[in-house]
């Protein structure tokens, strides 16, 4: 039976039953009877004709609903059918790029296999590299080893070199020292007493040699300095013309044995001027005696002039003459163009570095077999003096009546060298904050005291010293004025005046080896308030120190049997006169010589030749030592 039947059939059956179902609730029992009511044979038409609408309605219901099924079918099937093209495009599409895709893969696969191989090799190469690499480091190694070695070598033979070079300086500088001390000391003595006027100028010329002679030998100890530019300019004043006049005297003998007319010709009045006088006087003495010496007949001729600040000195001279290539070859070290010439050919070498270093220039103009011109042009200030005589103000403060003012200058006067001496040191290292502490001293301790060119010099250094850039220079030339004050004074006759008032007496123990030196230093010292005991050495020293007390003693560094340093070890390591000072007096004035030995327990050094006011200037600090604070103490050094 089809399903449209079925469904009628079924909803007839439904239909009938719910309609007796009807009746039966509607009418009594009794009367109810299928058969013989007429209304039931209409029902059954009534079931019948249901049926038949029934069937009809659900076929036709079906066959709508199965045309919606098949047009839904094949709406699927398009969707199905045109999901599917699209799908296997999709996929084919997928499949061509998972194709390139491996492809590429397969392709960068492979790269990789040739590329491990080629690592491969290139590991294998780089292994022999580090096989080679590290035979060659263990061969480097040994080479460097090697090397190392000899350059240890070297470093010990140019240590060796350096330390005879050292000990060669030092041998140097004692040796000159020692001789000139007395030479300088008694010129220097001689020239304060009264004497003939001849014999006066006779002395000046020794004592002008001694100091000349000391400043050469100052320089020539280190002539490595000269040759990088940085030797110490010692800046002072003077006078050009009496500079230029000594050079004359010197040369003019060797000018007249060679029948040479030799003349100095001054372009104007002579004029002080602050400078570097040693390095000028070594320049202007190398160019003149070079064209005295070249010049055979004829004459030489030195003109000298001052303007704008600037020192001008002109040699010229009618001698052999310089050929134009060699003109640069002449200020080369060793450099002489005349093999029969004598000499090393440092002179003119030397000038023009000093010249450099003194921010000149120097020029020459030669003609073969005419003569040469030497153009030398050095910057210089013009000095000025003071109108005050620093002598003659102390002397007026002296001859006070006042006991107790006279009592404090003199002591302020005799620990004046030894702070000025301390204030050029700070100057030297360039120590801007000891500069400062110590003229800050020096500013209060004379100011307070009325000592009016002390105090106005040490208030201009004050003032420089407070600027942004510092002129040392000027800073030097103020502390050089200040020095040139105290050669004004006797200071023996000072230094006794305050062991007379103070009345109290020394007594000194001075161990120096040389004899001339010995008779010296007893010279400007024994008095009859201080008694000098002199010995040979530092062993002759000791035996006196055992039977003897002594208020301080003084030791040279270097002397025969036992020196100054074995000396102050064995009494530092004894312990012995530790109340008593010990100063080193030597002629080791080399830079560096002074840190290096006060360390050996020294309270002073004193260095050769000496300077008197600091050598009484520390005997007042030997008068008050039990008195002195520890930083007074360190002052002296």
């Amino acid at each position: 039976m089809k399903i449209h039947k079925k469904i009628a059939f079924f909803n007839t059956i439904l239909f009938s039953l719910n309609t007796l179902l009807i009746i039966y609730l509607l009418k009594p029992q009794e009367n109810f009877s299928i058969f013989n009511n007429f209304l039931y044979v209409k029902i059954f038409f009534i079931t019948v004709i249901f049926f038949l609408i029934s069937n009809f309605l659900a076929k036709f219901t079906l066959l709508n609903i199965y045309k919606t099924i098949e047009r839904f079918d094949e709406i699927i099937s398009l969707v199905n059918e045109k999901f599917i093209t699209e799908l296997k495009k999709e996929f084919a599409n997928m499949e061509e790029c998972l194709y390139q895709v491996f492809s590429s893969i397969k392709i960068d696969i492979l790269d990789i296999l040739v590329k491990e191989g080629e690592i491969r090799k290139e590991k294998e190469k780089a292994q022999l590299l580090s096989d080679e690499l590290q035979q060659l480091n263990k061969n480097l190694e040994e080479i460097v080893l090697q090397r190392t070695k000899e350059l240890s070598i070297s470093k010990e033979n140019a240590e060796s070199a350096n330390r005879a070079k050292d000990e060669f300086l030092a041998k140097i500088s004692h040796e000159m020292r020692t001789p000139l001390t007395p030479i300088i000391g008694y010129s220097r003595l001689l020239l304060k007493e009264n004497v003939d006027p001849n014999f006066k100028e006779k002395l000046d010329i020794i004592h002008t040699s001694g100091v000349k002679l000391l400043n050469f030998t100052n320089e020539l100890l280190d002539f490595s300095k000269i040759e990088l530019g940085k030797i110490d300019l010692n800046y002072e004043s003077f006078s050009v013309n009496e500079l230029f006049q000594e050079i004359y005297y010197e040369h003019n003998a060797l000018a007249l044995q060679k029948n040479l007319k030799f003349e100095l010709e001054f372009l104007q009045k002579d004029k002080y001027i602050y400078s570097d006088k040693m390095k000028i006087y070594e320049i202007a003495k190398n160019i003149i005696h070079n064209s005295i010496k070249y010049t055979e007949k004829g004459f030489v001729l030195c003109e000298i002039d001052i303007k704008d600040n600037y020192l001008y000195f002109n040699v010229y001279d009618s001698g052999i003459g310089i050929e134009k290539e060699n003109l640069e070859y002449i200020f080369e070290s060793f450099g002489q163009i005349n093999k029969l010439s004598s000499g090393a050919g440092l002179g003119l070498s030397i000038s023009k570095k000093l010249i450099e270093i003194l921010l000149g220039t120097i020029q020459v103009e030669s003609k073969p077999n005419v003569g040469t011109t030497f153009k030398i042009k050095i910057p210089i200030e013009v000095y000025y003096k003071y109108g005050e005589n620093f002598s003659a103000a102390l002397n007026k403060l002296l001859n006070s009546n006042n006991e107790k003012l006279k009592s404090i200058i003199l002591m302020s006067i005799l620990k004046f060298p030894i702070r000025l001496k301390k204030l050029k040191d700070a100057y030297k290292k360039q120590d801007i904050d000891l500069l400062r502490e110590t003229n800050h001293l020096i500013q209060g301790t004379y100011g307070n005291l009325n000592l009016t060119l002390i105090y106005e010099t040490s208030l201009k250094i004050s003032t420089e010293l407070k600027k942004e850039n510092i002129n040392f220079n000027a800073i030097l030339y103020l502390i050089e004025e200040m020095e040139k004050m105290t050669h004004t004074l006797d200071y023996s006759d000072l230094f006794n005046q305050y062991l007379n008032f103070r009345e109290e007496k020394l007594s000194l123990l001075i161990a120096e080896d040389v004899e001339d030196n010995r008779e010296f230093l007893k010279s400007i010292l024994v008095s009859e308030n201080i008694e000098v005991t002199c010995v040979e050495n530092g062993l002759l020293a000791l035996k006196q120190l055992q039977t003897k007390k002594f208020d301080a003693i003084f030791l040279d560094i270097r002397m025969p049997v036992m020196d100054g340093l074995q000396t102050i070890k064995y009494i530092r390591d004894k312990h012995l006169y530790t109340n008593t000072p010990i100063l080193a007096l030597t002629a080791q004035a080399i830079i560096g010589d002074k840190e290096k030995y006060l360390p050996y327990g020294f309270e002073g050094y004193i260095t050769k030749p000496i300077n008197e006011s600091v050598l009484f200037s520390y005997l007042y600090y030997v008068v008050n030592w039990k008195k002195l604070l520890p930083d007074e103490k360190g002052e002296l050094q």
